[in-house]
């Protein structure tokens, strides 16, 4: 993890647990008015056994909404400095889609004992009370706030350097391949990085990734852009096959270097076209596609994306040329494609990719090797 995604794991968890504070609108309340029969205590009662205990009364029953903009969660919190009073609403509505929440306060009183200037003070107290209580809570929350980024800096700082050691020991358990004896193999491409903007981690119990290493995934590509290439200095013996024999021609050579090279393995939503096992495990999977368009190529690649699951991370698309006759055209395209959707990529030699891209469905970062071959005539 690189400096650019500490900060912005940084900014993420800030923004998460930052207070947002109440701001109370005491200005833009609004009061109801409705008649109610009231039941008021009857002195009498204590010392005549036949008098009730309570007995109803004509009243008022006065409601005063009042808006307000912040976290309702805090409405429920205590500041530092407060005072004994108790807090008590009606109804709490909390914030719309515009931001603005309402608290409901009512009050119960006699007709005789009711003035509009006695109901309107009695809300203005006792909302002036909440601002009060707002302002208070608005200085504890500043403090925390204050504290919060060297808080989460310190927080993802502990998180990184065990991230690191786990990522340490996991290159050293990387998932090997049976090799052919002898193959030498490539050296991986080294790409400039760039910034990644990250979901929120999702916890998994289902134990570490099992993925391919890089030199075999390089390897793989390098047979793979060898076996094509010999393909387009010859266009014409391939220009009629379909994706199907394409992919039979790559997978024969393939089977030269791994063990139990397939093709239309069955996977999580359908079948790939290339998969190289290893121990139960898939190592490598791969999709031949005929040039059919931009939207058909993003579509294959998110038909590829499905069919992965969570332990492969590593994957390629295999691309050949056969109606375009400006090659350019194609190369373009997929430039362009690629820019939409990747996090960060590559271009190693002129018609291939080495991309990052999110897959939407998990948020897993996928590393996607795009190879393109003109077997146009």
């Amino acid at each position: 993890m690189d400096k650019t995604d500490r900060d912005a794991w940084v900014d993420y968890y800030v923004s998460q647990y930052e207070i947002d504070c109440l701001t109370i609108y005491l200005d833009d309340m609004q009061l109801e008015l409705d008649e109610k029969t009231l039941q008021e205590y009857n002195h009498w009662s204590r010392m005549d056994p036949y008098e009730p205990k309570y007995f109803d009364v004509a009243g008022f029953r006065a409601t005063c909404t009042v808006p307000y903009s912040g976290d309702p969660e805090l409405f429920k919190v205590s500041p530092m400095t407060h005072t004994l009073r108790s807090f008590e609403v009606e109804r709490l509505d909390r914030p719309n889609a515009d931001g603005i929440g309402h608290f409901v306060l009512a009050y119960e009183i006699t007709q005789r004992e009711a003035t509009a200037d006695g109901i309107r003070k009695h809300f203005q107290e006792e909302v002036g009370a909440y601002v009060t209580a707002a302002e208070r809570i608005r200085i504890d929350a500043k403090q925390f706030n204050d504290s919060l980024r060297r808080q989460v800096e310190q927080a993802v700082d502990k998180r990184i350097a065990q991230l690191d050691k786990y990522a340490s020991i996991r290159q050293g358990l990387n998932l090997p391949l049976h090799r052919v004896k002898d193959v030498p193999m490539a050296k991986p491409v080294a790409l400039p990085r760039k910034r990644l903007v990250f979901n929120m981690p999702r916890p998994s119990d289902r134990g570490p990734s099992h993925c391919i290493a890089d030199a075999d995934y390089e390897h793989i590509t390098e047979i793979i852009d060898g076996c094509c290439s010999i393909m387009e200095q010859a266009p014409g013996s391939y220009v009629s096959f379909g994706e199907e024999q394409l992919r039979d021609h790559i997978l024969s050579v393939l089977n030269t270097h791994y063990e139990n090279a397939t093709g239309e393995t069955f996977r999580k939503r359908g079948k790939t076209d290339i998969n190289v096992p290893f121990e139960d495990h898939t190592a490598y999977i791969a999709e031949c596609k005929i040039w059919h368009g931009r939207k058909a190529f993003l579509s294959a690649i998110d038909q590829l994306f499905s069919y992965t699951t969570w332990r492969d991370t590593k994957v390629s698309v295999i691309v050949f040329n056969k109606d375009i006759k400006n090659f350019e055209n194609v190369l373009n395209a997929i430039q362009g494609a690629l820019d939409e959707v990747s996090i960060q990529e590559g271009r190693p030699k002129h018609s291939q990719w080495y991309c990052k891209i999110q897959n939407k469905d998990d948020g897993r970062i996928m590393h996607v090797t795009v190879q393109v071959f003109d077997l146009h005539v």
